[in-house]
């Protein structure tokens, strides 16, 4: 959730943010592009609850201003974007193996590119590159801090068996979304997003927004009734990073503000609640989730998720 941005931070750069579509919830290429600067370096994609971002748009962007684009697919393994596996339309795709993904290993991604210069020097990096360097004569040491990020075999194995069982887990997620639309299409008040045209989504959550002016209630009062109905999986807003302690304090490495207050970070850098005020709203009031990536949900138990949610419904007068 967090380490898109702190990826970012371990290499002593300076995370900007920007904000989101309303619709997809991936990041809005036109927020992005009002947010960059002469320091800006790269573009962090999420492709965030299971489907890409534009990255026809954000591509265009990086290559109008000279920039990386860097692709966190972590949520969205085997989805498509417009005939494309989400992942390899940036200059690096990272996809996680952490154990509430599609496909895991226990802990542990995995990193794709076509560039030759790039994948060398991850591979450096993941087995202490300050120790091969030398030997291999390496010209640029620039980062070329490693550290031991190696899998081991048992994982690598794992996650080999993992991978040729990813299209049938992920049509195992959208057969569980389709049912909960046609379930709950009709609840008034739920919105259910769309798919961006041409693309597939893989639902690592499955996205609901509330029209609270077409609800007598707050989502808390909703979120609080669907788990008394034993709707454990239901998930009230989605954390907004940038108003985490680490950026509101700025305080990452030591007591004194590195690297914010470092010589290289010459702009003042505005974390304020309100720079993003559609992931902030939806955040604070409009957004519910339900976690199905981690639950493989027989069709019969989704009936009985969707109940609840009708049954929830059908009191909303009496949870005012």
């Amino acid at each position: 959730m967090c380490a898109s941005a702190t990826a970012i931070l371990h290499w002593n750069a300076i995370p900007v943010f920007a904000d989101i579509e309303p619709d997809t919830f991936c990041l809005d290429p036109g927020s992005v592009e009002a947010q960059l600067s002469p320091h800006t370096r790269a573009i962090v994609a999420v492709d965030i609850f299971g489907q890409s971002a534009d990255m026809d748009a954000l591509r265009a962007l990086a290559r109008r201003h000279g920039l990386k684009l860097i692709s966190d697919s972590a949520q969205a393994p085997g989805a498509r974007y417009r005939g494309r596996p989400a992942g390899t339309l940036a200059d690096a795709g990272v996809f996680s193996l952490n154990y509430h993904k599609h496909i895991h290993t226990g802990e542990g991604g995995v990193v794709v590119t076509n560039d030759d210069v790039i994948a060398e020097r991850l591979q450096l990096i993941r087995n202490h590159a300050e120790a091969v360097v030398g030997p291999k004569g390496t010209a640029d040491l620039g980062n070329m801090l490693g550290y031991n990020f190696r899998m081991g075999e048992i994982e690598c194995a794992i996650g080999i068996e993992q991978l040729k069982k990813l299209d049938h887990l992920v049509a195992g997620r959208q057969r569980i979304a389709a049912q909960l639309t046609r379930g709950l299409s009709g609840l008034r008040g739920l919105c259910f997003p769309p798919v961006r045209p041409g693309c597939d989504h893989v639902y690592y959550l499955f996205p609901l927004v509330l029209d609270l002016k077409a609800l007598p209630v707050s989502r808390q009062r909703l979120h609080q009734a669907l788990r008394a109905e034993g709707v454990q999986c239901v998930t009230a807003g989605y954390q907004n990073v940038h108003l985490l302690p680490l950026y509101q304090k700025k305080i990452a490495y030591g007591h004194f503000g590195f690297p914010w207050t470092a010589p290289f970070c010459r702009r003042q850098i505005d974390y304020a609640k309100g720079i993003c005020p559609i992931a902030e709203n939806l955040q604070d009031a409009q957004f519910l989730g339900v976690a199905i990536c981690m639950h493989d949900l027989p069709p019969a138990e989704v009936d009985q998720l969707i109940a609840a949610f009708h049954k929830v419904w059908r009191h909303l007068d009496a949870l005012r």
